[in-house]
């Protein structure tokens, strides 16, 4: 099959599929690379982002029960007030997360998850207002120091632990979001580069096959021309070599046999020469002798007359 298409036709197809190949793999590898980035970005976008919320949420339905507790406790109006503000104000917070929460959550479980957990939030509002309706009801907590003291030094070390938690979670959440564009930003340098290298790739192998195609073909047809030239007895073809490599060794190895052949040629030239002189110097003896034959029969026809003289 392939001794039907010329070695130039051959070479530069054995180049483009290999570039060609190498396009495909370059290709896969970026749209690897790209699923694997947006997997990245999906992580953080709905699997940890997800978790903050729900965990933001958690964390304040843990403070209304802390406030819900400390209305119990209060011995004042002003600060019964102000924990039945921090119950609506986390109540609404718990709301607003899982809200964010809720469409990150894409499995059929999630949504069963939060279905329920609507449901059971309303009932939870509702019984914490009837609870709160009867906590405002009763008497407040009669003020003893040393309680009211030991339970504002709780709730001092509470809220700074509170604060050094959620920094802590926000250092967490914020390394995930650096990791997040950090993988964005190799994911576009790697991009870049591969594009690059597989473009600059078939462009070199293209290159490539059709300078090697060349410095094949090119001296396979003088080769071709010069037999041609020699098949019709023309010996002064004259062929430049350059190089060393095979179609440099097989224009020498022809240049050695032209120059041979005119070295035989001019041999048997010179020995025709040779043989024609010789040939001309047999037939001017041949025509002395002949001159000689004649001369003789004259004399003999002038005795053979002188006799019938006599």
């Amino acid at each position: 099959m392939f001794s039907n298409l010329k070695i130039g036709v051959r070479l530069i197809a054995g180049f483009v599929l290999v570039a060609a190949i190498s396009a495909v793999v370059g290709a896969i590898g970026i749209s690897n690379t790209s699923q694997i980035n947006e997997m990245a970005d999906r992580m953080y976008d709905r699997e940890l982002l997800g978790l903050s919320y729900v965990k933001e949420a958690n964390i304040n339905l843990i403070y209304i029960g802390r406030a819900r507790a400390n209305v119990l406790l209060a011995t004042s109006a002003d600060e019964r007030d102000a924990h039945l503000a921090a119950i609506e104000k986390y109540s609404a917070a718990v709301t607003d997360y899982m809200g964010k929460a809720q469409p990150l959550f894409i499995t059929e479980r999630g949504r069963q998850i939060f279905n329920t957990f609507a449901g059971t939030w309303e009932e939870y509002q509702r019984e914490m207002k009837r609870a709160l309706t009867l906590a405002k009801a009763q008497k407040l907590a009669q003020r003893d120091e040393a309680l009211h003291s030991a339970l504002d030094a709780v709730r001092t070390r509470a809220n700074v632990l509170d604060e050094l938690l959620t920094e802590l979670t926000r250092l967490k959440e914020t390394n995930a979001r650096d990791a997040s564009d950090e993988t964005t930003r190799l994911y576009g340098h790697t991009r870049t580069l591969m594009i690059s290298v597989v473009i600059g790739g078939v462009l070199a192998g293209v290159l490539l096959g059709f300078l090697i195609s060349r410095s094949v073909t090119r001296p396979l047809a003088r080769a071709v021309d010069a037999a041609h030239r020699l098949a019709e007895g023309d010996l002064s073809v004259q062929l430049q070599v350059q190089g060393k490599d095979e179609t440099a060794q097989l224009l020498q190895a022809m240049q050695d046999m032209i120059a041979r052949l005119s070295g035989v040629v001019h041999e048997v030239k010179s020995s025709a020469e040779a043989l024609a002189g010789a040939s001309e110097e047999v037939s001017a003896t041949a025509q002395s002798l002949s001159q000689a034959s004649s001369e003789q029969a004259a004399g003999v026809e002038e005795t053979s007359a002188s006799i019938e003289q006599m």
